[in-house]
């Protein structure tokens, strides 16, 4: 029962609005962590117990689930802009014609959704989402 509500309440709330979310190493690495933390609470294991990660997903007969749907979340959200709303296409491809100051670049969310489903760049990842049946076999393909 435990397990159901995690799932369905505490998962949803945490990744409320993850459609959106440009993730680096560093934020799925505490994703990762926030879904450990929460099932040694569950089961009560205390941080001085020298339990191992894997140990508890094996106990909770659970594996890690968060990331995952995430990019699940990512890639049926920007395959279903894409077919459908142009305006918002229109924005996404769009450039703002302004000097940026020397850094590093941002991390941006359609190279990573590319990057997540397997595609070589947006224009490729674009044309695989006008063809919904091959978008969503390279969904099940990457995850």
């Amino acid at each position: 029962m435990k397990k159901k509500l995690t799932k369905s309440c505490i998962w949803s709330a945490a990744l409320y609005g993850s459609e959106t979310w440009t993730l680096g190493k560093n934020e799925e690495r505490v994703i990762n962590a926030f879904e450990t933390w929460f099932w040694r609470r569950m089961l009560k294991i205390k941080w001085t117990d020298r339990i191992t990660n894997d140990e508890v997903f094996q106990m909770v007969k659970e594996e890690r689930l968060l990331s995952k749907n995430l990019k699940n979340r990512h890639h049926s959200r920007i395959g279903h802009t894409i077919r459908r709303n142009e305006f918002v296409v229109n924005i996404l491809e769009g450039a703002i014609s302004r000097k940026r100051a020397v850094r590093r670049p941002r991390l941006q969310y359609l190279k990573q959704v590319a990057r997540n489903t397997g595609a070589d760049s947006y224009t490729a990842m674009k044309r695989m989402a006008c063809n919904n049946s091959r978008w969503k076999a390279a969904n099940q393909s990457t995850y």
